[in-house]
């Protein structure tokens, strides 16, 4: 099976991207703001729908709490923020502004294509029934939304599609080695940690609340065995 619907959406970010970079100068940054608000507004609602899906509350509790540990103790916000400002300095991109909330708005970015729960599910939903419907709904917005956020990061954000392929790729590839070991309601609670991470980024791109969604990442690895845990617990 070919992962259509992933390269769309890749290829999507890669020409709102351009277009954004093209169109900067004429937009006014009275209309910047509120396009990105509205995106993070967004994200929110996209993240509650994923979040309510959940099958054991408990799990996704410990898996956010264990994750988040994880992510401050070895600081990974941090490393992936350095990673990417040395392949940027490295590559001669432009960074206006402040360096450090540059970096801080573009790991937000960066993780909004790449690893929000809609994104991971999507292709996964893609590999295992062939159904388009969750990445199409996602090339609309993530066209637009790049548009937008190319206005403010320019040219770097086309590097934001090469981690992008890799990891929605190696989701749809890999989704049909794991799933029959996956059941239902582990999905369901994967599904719920993607979403509450897709509403931490909504909050940080609208400003309501600043909290690294990097950081909560390894909930995605650990909500796993916590949803199996309390299903033996509780099931």
């Amino acid at each position: 099976m070919f992962p259509t619907g992933v390269l769309c959406d890749c290829l999507s970010v890669f020409l709102g991207t351009n277009i954004g970079v093209f169109i900067t100068k004429s937009m006014p940054q009275r209309i910047k703001v509120p396009l990105t608000t509205t995106f993070g507004i967004s994200a929110i609602a996209m993240g509650v729908i994923s979040m309510v899906k959940l099958s054991y509350l408990p799990a996704v509790v410990l898996a956010l709490i264990m994750g988040s540990l994880i992510g401050e103790l070895v600081d990974l916000d941090t490393k992936i923020k350095s990673g990417f400002l040395k392949v940027l300095m490295k590559l001669n991109f432009k960074i206006e502004g402040d360096r450090d909330e540059y970096m801080a708005f573009y790991l937000i970015v960066v993780t909004t294509y790449c690893a929000s729960g809609t994104a991971i599910f999507g292709a996964i939903s893609e590999s295992l029934s062939g159904d388009m419907t969750v990445m199409l709904s996602k090339v609309v917005l993530d066209f637009f939304s790049a548009i937008i956020f190319a206005t403010v990061l320019g040219k770097a954000m086309n590097l934001i599609v090469i981690p992008q392929v890799v990891i929605l790729c190696a989701c749809f590839y890999g989704a049909g080695l794991v799933m029959p070991f996956i059941a239902d309601y582990m999905l369901a609670d994967f599904i719920s940690v993607g979403g509450i991470i897709t509403m931490v980024i909504g909050m940080n791109v609208s400003k309501i609340k600043q909290c690294s969604a990097v950081n909560l990442l390894p909930a995605l690895v650990l909500v796993w065995p916590c949803s199996h845990l309390f299903h033996l617990i509780m099931g």
